[in-house]
């Protein structure tokens, strides 16, 4: 993982060349890419933790489970940061204590639009790093954060003036820059890292502008 520069994360792995979004090849080829990081959906889908975005009925042609993402982070040695992301308002306590069964070595982050989420997992775990998602940063923001709940602020890129004013304290994740120009104003700005669909793009950018 890069350290001391925006750090690159796979926005549900490496969904191109045919490869589903939020499955273990798209995760696996994000590893072989050299991604910093991989953002990871989970949801509680009738007591199974599984991998999927949508919160709905709707099943995807194949769905993989959270236990198989974890073993697949284990098998690869992968020391990146996993950005784990709770959808819905059920399944905080689940995941988290299958997290700690599978006893992963890399970095996670739990993340989740969820202020109830992110409640229980401080409850739970004190020094875990947690961030809640938002499209712009409000009253609920900060005062989980002066409160201690969480450290980050994941935020949408589109509120690009958030970026221009510089987070002060908070680091700040930035999901989901895919074109150049705003994966280089991310990237140039004091961003702890961005989410993206484009792994290689991004690569590219930061390496070329000496990030």
């Amino acid at each position: 993982m890069q350290m001391n520069k925006p750090l690159i994360i796979a926005h549900r792995g490496d969904h191109t060349a045919g490869r589903l979004e939020n499955s273990l090849p798209a995760f696996a080829s994000a590893i072989q890419l050299g991604a910093d990081g991989l953002e990871v959906d989970v949801q509680l889908y009738d007591g199974r933790l599984i991998l999927k975005h949508d919160i709905d009925d709707e099943m995807p042609p194949v769905v993989d489970d959270f236990a198989s993402f974890l073993a697949l982070v284990k098998e690869k040695n992968y020391q990146g940061l996993l950005l784990i992301e709770l959808k819905g308002k059920q399944g905080a306590t689940e995941l988290y204590r299958e997290w700690q069964a599978a006893e992963v070595d890399a970095p996670v982050m739990l993340q989740s639009f969820q202020v109830s989420a992110v409640e229980t997992w401080r409850q739970l775990d004190a020094p875990i790093p947690l961030g809640l998602l938002q499209y712009r940063p409000n009253r609920i923001s900060r005062r989980l954060f002066h409160s201690g709940v969480i450290q980050n602020n994941n935020l949408d890129y589109r509120y690009l003036p958030f970026v221009m004013m510089r987070a002060r304290k908070a680091a700040t994740y930035w999901w989901t820059p895919t074109k150049a120009w705003a994966l280089k104003l991310m990237l140039r700005g004091r961003v702890a890292g961005v989410i993206t669909d484009d792994v290689r793009l991004a690569q590219q950018i930061r390496d070329r502008d000496g990030k």
